[in-house]
């Protein structure tokens, strides 16, 4: 490198007569040849007297002090090599102080303060001026014809140019320049140019391709001055516009006069760009500016484009003399454009295209147009291509051409829309000049124009194109028919009044019309108050350009006949209204007057915790479980009836209402029940549908004959029942299935409580058919209730009964018979009865169960009455259900009853009365007794009767308690559990207190997760997992009973000696070779080990029967 800058000074000298004004300046002059060369710190010290001197600069120079000039003429900083820089470190700084003929070129400043001050003709020609990470300025004050040609500012580098005013007026006007060509603002760098010089001079500048981006240049002009700005581009500024002008105010003292000379300024932009700015071209002043001077901005041929704001803001409040020019402006994809407080701007061929926020918003500004104005594919809120408000003014002249097309609102206004109440509108100097409108649109009014029509001085628009959607503010308001009202003539002048109650609202349909721009009514939209009688305003609402409804609701609780009228404010006239009347009347049924509301609210007998009441629809809610309806559902009124004769019911509903909210009408009460019930309390089936049995949901019966069928099948299946108790000998007399029937008496009695989700199909089954129910849902018959279900459930068991009790008598006369049913007669009969006890006890205790109703009526008058529990339709202990009552009654007496004291107090009897008259006949009840005690210890033969009486409280506890019955049910469990345990097992054989044990346990956890578990999710899993182990359970007792029925017979046995090859022997039969018949089973007296002994030959029990 040393070698080449040699040979080039070589070169250069050869070339070039270096005089004792040439001096070479380096940090390294051991390369240069033999000529006068120094560091500039040689210089430095002396430098002001270097007049007439070129400083050539070699390679890199640093400056470690300060560098001024004062008063120095004719003087150059030349960079000689390819890249000769003068490095400062942003600790010092070149200054020039009242120099001229200063040239600086080809050099690179880094880090490196420039101040030029007070100096004139000062040329910045083909250099780079540089910063680090941090700020460095250049300024330059009161220089004069400066020029800066080819000059790259870069990093953050501040070029800084200020002009103040002279200390004295001069006689006449002085002139200077400024000049910017070619010069690059690159990311980071900025301007500053701050003209404060009042009128003691005038200065000239040019801005000739300037590239600006990142940081927006800050122009403060003021005084005097001529500015012309081409061929620029201000670009990629995200903080502010792109180029920003702010016209200033300078001090009295600085006006100075010339006489015969107009003192005027002008800002001229010409071919220039601003695009990917938050704004674009931005235009204020803060100050009001100086009479003396007159300001012309002019913006020429132009491209302000996609900018995020405004691509032009111009905010005239304090530039209201200054006169403004557009013309050959094209502002394309900025966000929007907008003209403020301004009053002298005129528009020229000036295109608006692709605003994302309206083309171009006028806000308290006269703007004139003299030529094209053309606004295509704009949108907007209110305005899509031009928005005038805020009473501004659009001055057309007669040769001005308007064109708006594709302009899109998306309330109002799509082409253009002039703000009504502020008076905003269009001014046409001459008649007939051209507009175009084509394909405007708007979301709600006013397609092409909203609000132009009626200040246009006589003077109208010739429209290229005849089909003009143009509206206004609304002038008239009428009642209309939402079906047929489109226009003004479809208006609806008549209207009937209205009833309502306290507070609820008065509902009406009206529609607005306003003009368009041929002063014809069109549909608008707009605000419509509703006043009182007394001119009070009760509400105002918003409606669309279509028939709508507004509601009001007066606060009115004497009834009676009302006034009120609806109004529209209207600025160019006396206000449009019309009169509707209405009557106030009483509160319906449920709702009672709430004077410090001034409503209808719910009336004391519905009212409740979260219960309200909706006059307005006359809905009432609530959170669910609760019945709220008239006591006489069967009678038809309207909702909106006054019935002084009604009666409401307001009362908890556990098993059939709904447990979600609520929203029903008090003459549509079957909204809160489920299960397709209904009428009172949802006790019955609504019309259409019947019970259904097995559960008691309500469904359609779709056929009469499948009646027959269920009622063969019932009878079936109670034959087929008995066979498969008596072949599989599954009775009592085992032992193996008290604690099975007892684990599934409870689990059906608490199957609602448990889950209200039920359990799975199969599962539900076999549980059903255990506790004799049917287990399917199916229609009996059409019309079946709750009534006839009843009968059914104690015609059932009952005819199990008599099947077996048939079959008794022919095992008495026919000795085939009775070798057929073996000896299993009297333990089945014993086994059906054990069934049925816990099925009848349900039944009676759901036929007895009784509820007090208190009926509030609307005379204000309060009583209760007795309603069948299980379905409230029914009056308790009268008409049909005094039968069921009855039937019940004696069944409790004459078998309930005595069937408990009689499994529970046997041992008593047998032991210590049975040798009394009165209790002679015991013995025929012998063969019973064993039955169910058989399988029991001597000294434990009563714990049959303590598991059918244990099951008592449980039934009523979750009948009438089913929050505490829980823990009732854990409690009876785990006492049975725990005295099974303390006795060591009650039954002879160990596998029947292994059975029982197991049972027991597992009714102990189902109570437990019970209690644990309240989420329902959980609650199904586990609940089906416990009937799931109980089916498997009885399957295996079933399969351990079919394998002792199999192992006593010859054929078992030839097959096992068949299989096994050797000889087994039975050691302990169950069944003996010979077949008696029931008397003689009956005659043949079991042996027990109670301490009574009977010499008496027993009878027969089938006697009894």
């Amino acid at each position: 490198m040393s070698l080449l800058l040699v040979v080039v000074l070589l070169l250069f000298s050869s070339s070039c007569s270096v005089s004792s004004g040439q001096y070479y300046v380096s940090d390294d002059c051991s390369s240069v040849p033999p000529s006068p060369c120094n560091p500039l710190s040689v210089y430095a010290g002396n430098i002001s007297q270097y007049n007439n001197t070129t400083f050539y600069f070699i390679g890199i120079t640093t400056i470690n002090d300060n560098v001024t000039m004062t008063a120095v003429k004719n003087v150059t900083l030349h960079g000689l090599d390819q890249s000769p820089s003068i490095n400062c470190n942003g600790v010092t700084r070149i200054s020039l102080h009242h120099s001229n003929h200063i040239t600086i070129s080809n050099l690179l400043f880094s880090d490196c303060p420039v101040r030029v001050d007070s100096s004139s003709n000062v040329t910045i020609t083909n250099s780079v001026f540089a910063s680090g990470p941090h700020e460095i300025s250049s300024t330059i004050s009161n220089a004069f014809d400066v020029k800066i040609l080819s000059v790259t500012f870069t990093g953050l580098y501040v070029l800084q140019i200020y002009y103040v005013s002279l200390p004295v007026c001069s006689s006449e006007l002085l002139h200077y320049s400024l000049v910017l060509t070619n010069v690059t603002f690159n990311t980071g760098s900025r301007m500053k140019l701050d003209m404060a010089h009042g009128t003691t001079y005038n200065v000239s500048i040019i801005f000739d391709h300037v590239q600006y981006c990142t940081n927006y240049p800050f122009i403060l002009v003021g005084g005097l001055f001529y500015s012309f700005i081409i061929n620029s581009s201000f670009h990629g500024v995200n903080d502010g516009p792109g180029f920003f002008i702010d016209v200033v105010e300078n001090s009295e003292s600085s006006n100075c006069t010339y006489p015969s000379i107009q003192i005027a300024s002008t800002f001229v932009i010409e071919d220039s760009r601003f695009y990917n700015n938050k704004q674009g071209l931005k235009i204020i002043s803060k100050v009001y500016l100086l009479k003396a001077v007159n300001y012309h901005i002019i913006i020429k041929s132009c491209l302000i484009y996609d900018n995020i704001n405004e691509g032009l803001f111009i905010d005239g409040s304090f530039m209201r003399l200054t006169q403004i020019d557009i013309l050959d402006t094209e502002l394309i994809g900025n966000g929007g454009n907008k003209i403020v407080n301004s009053n002298r701007i005129s528009l020229s061929n000036f295109a608006v295209a692709n605003s994302t926020s309206t083309g171009l918003t006028l806000e308290r500004s006269f703007v004139t147009i003299k030529n094209n104005l053309i606004f295509k594919n704009n949108t907007g809120v209110v305005g899509g291509g031009l928005a005038i408000n805020g009473s501004s003014r659009l001055i057309v002249s007669s040769s001005a051409n308007l064109e708006f097309i594709d302009n899109h609102a998306y309330y109002k206004g799509g082409g253009i829309y002039a703000e009504e109440s502020t008076l905003s509108d269009i001014m046409l100097m001459t008649p007939n000049i051209p507009l175009t409108l084509i394909n405007n649109s708007a979301g709600m009014v006013g397609g092409d124009m909203y609000g132009v029509y009626i200040f246009l001085y006589g003077n109208q628009f010739k429209f290229t194109h005849k089909n003009i959607n143009s509206t206004s503010d609304a002038e008239h308001i009428c009642f209309c028919d939402p079906h047929t009202t489109s226009n003004y003539e479809n208006c609806l002048h008549n209207v009937s009044d209205q009833y309502i109650y306290p507070g609820q609202a008065l509902k009406f349909n009206v529609a607005l019309f306003g003009l368009n721009y041929f002063k014809s009514k069109t549909l608008t939209d707009g605000t419509v108050q509703i006043l009182n009688d007394t001119s009070s305003l009760l509400s105002q609402t918003q409606i669309p350009n279509t028939c709508s409804l507004i509601e009001c609701t007066p606060k009115l609780i004497q009834t009676g006949q009302y006034q009120s009228y609806l109004s529209i404010d209207y600025i160019h006239s006396l206000p449009t209204k019309i009169f509707p009347s209405f009557i106030v009347k009483e509160c319906p049924i449920g709702f009672s007057i709430d004077k410090s509301q001034g409503s209808c609210t719910c009336s004391q007998s519905v009212s409740r915790e979260n219960v309200k009441c909706d006059i307005n629809n006359l809905n009432i809610t609530h959170n669910g479980l609760l019945w709220i309806g008239t006591y006489d559902t069967s009678t038809p009124f309207n909702a909106n009836a006054t019935n002084p004769n009604a009666c409401i019911i307001t009362e908890d509903c556990l098993l059939y209402c709904s447990p979600n909210f609520v929203t029903f009408q008090l003459n549509d009460t079957d909204t809160q029940c489920v299960d397709n019930r209904g009428h009172r309390m949802c006790g019955s089936c609504t019309e259409g549908y019947s019970l259904l049995m097995g559960s008691n949901k309500c469904g359609q019966c779709h056929n009469y004959h499948r009646m027959i069928g269920w009622i063969a099948l019932f009878a079936v299946m109670g034959v087929l029942l008995v066979v498969l108790l008596i072949a599989l000998n599954l009775t009592v007399s085992v032992g193996t299935l008290n604690g099975l029937l007892f684990y599934a008496n409870i689990v059906k009695l608490y199957e609602p409580v448990f889950s209200r989700k039920g359990e799975l199909p199969v599962l539900h089954q076999v549980l059903s058919w255990i506790n004799l129910d049917f287990g399917f849902e199916i229609c009996f018959y059409n019309g079946m209730d709750s009534y006839v279900k009843q009968w059914l459930q104690f015609a059932f068991p009952i005819y199990l009964w008599i099947i077996i009790i048939i079959i008794i008598q022919l095992c008495r006369r026919y000795g085939k018979i009775s070798r057929l049913m073996g000896s299993h007669a009297v333990p089945v009969l014993s086994t059906l009865t054990f069934l049925s006890y816990t099925k009848l006890v349900r039944t009676i205790v759901i036929v007895l169960r009784k509820r007090e109703v208190t009926l509030h009526c609307t005379n204000e008058s309060v009583r209760s009455v007795s309603l069948w529990y299980e379905d409230p339709n029914v009056e308790y202990a009268k008409g049909k259900h005094a039968g069921l009552f009855g039937f019940a009654l004696l069944v409790s007496v004459f078998f309930v009853i005595p069937y408990t004291l009689f499994l529970l107090c046997h041992p008593v009897l047998e032991k210590y009365l049975s040798h009394f008259k009165l209790f002679k006949s015991w013995s025929r009840f012998k063969p019973i007794i064993d039955a169910y005690s058989g399988p029991m210890k001597d000294e434990y033969r009563f714990w049959p009767g303590l598991l059918l009486v244990a099951r008592i409280p449980v039934l009523l506890t979750v009948t009438f308690l089913k929050n505490e019955s829980y823990v009732l049910l854990l409690a009876v469990a785990a006492i049975i559990l725990s005295l099974s345990f303390i006795f060591a097992g009650v039954y002879r054989k160990k596998l029947n207190n292994v059975i029982e044990f197991w049972f027991l346990l597992n009714l102990c956890i189902m109570a437990f997760l019970s209690i644990a578990f309240t989420d329902e999710s959980k609650v199904f899993i586990w609940y089906n997992t416990c009937l799931s182990v109980f089916i498997v359970s009885f399957i295996l007792i079933v399969v351990y009973h079919l394998y002792l029925q199999l192992s006593h017979m010859k054929c078992y046995d030839a097959l096992i000696k068949k299989l096994f090859k050797k000889q087994e022997e039975d050691n302990n039969p169950i069944i003996g070779e010979s077949h008696l018949t029931v008397d003689q089973q009956m005659s043949e007296i079991v042996s027990s080990s109670t301490d009574v002994r009977l010499s008496v030959i027993r009878e027969s029990v089938v006697e009894l029967f």
